[in-house]
This record gives structure tokens, C-alpha cells and sequence, in this order.
């Protein structure tokens, strides 16, 4: 459902954006630090939200891998603490074994 609503999100911002970039089809001036260009504002507004989604996704990416890396450290933790756990467990049993 969250996946659906988030797909719904990205097309109503996609029109949006669509929207105003048909609207505005001028000519504007850029001013870079080494000089300027004239390009249609159509394409200023696209390119902008096409890097911004770049920008996001990257961002977005970076931190997927880090909760990979913290899930696998967890797990790993984990792991070790079930097998200490199980050994603790194994050696409670066998001195109740020798009490019995």
C-alpha cells in the first residue's frame, strides 16, 4: 500500500513539474561562474528536477547501503550472542546433570 501511494506521489509531482515546464518556454540567461548561456526556461525547470531526483536517489542509495552494513554487523552480533547463549546453556545443563 505504501509502495502504491508513493508511486501516485511521484506522478502528481511529475505533472506538476510537466506542467510548469510547458508554461514556461522563454528564453532565460544562465550565469555560470565562467560565463552564461541561453537556454529555453522548459529546460532549466526539467534538468533541475531530473538532478534533483539524482541528487535524492544517490542520497537515498548511500543510505540503504549503510543499513545493509549495520543489519549484516547486527546479525553477526547476533549470532555470536546466540552461540555464547548456547554454550552458557549446554554447560548449565550438564552441571545440573552432575547435581542430579
Amino acid at each position: 500500500m505504501k509502495g502504491q501511494i508513493n508511486v501516485i506521489l511521484a506522478l502528481v509531482l511529475a505533472l506538476i513539474v510537466a506542467l510548469l515546464a510547458v508554461a514556461n518556454v522563454e528564453q532565460v540567461t544562465i550565469h555560470y561562474l565562467v560565463g552564461e548561456t541561453r537556454l529555453p526556461l522548459i529546460i532549466v525547470i526539467l534538468g533541475s528536477a531530473v538532478l534533483g531526483g539524482l541528487v535524492v536517489g544517490m542520497l537515498g542509495w548511500v543510505r540503504l547501503f549503510s543499513l545493509r552494513r549495520q543489519v549484516k554487523a547486527l546479525q553477526k552480533e547476533q549470532e555470536a550472542w546466540t552461540a555464547a547463549k548456547g554454550m552458557n546453556d549446554q554447560s548449565t545443563a550438564v552441571s545440573q546433570e552432575r547435581d542430579a
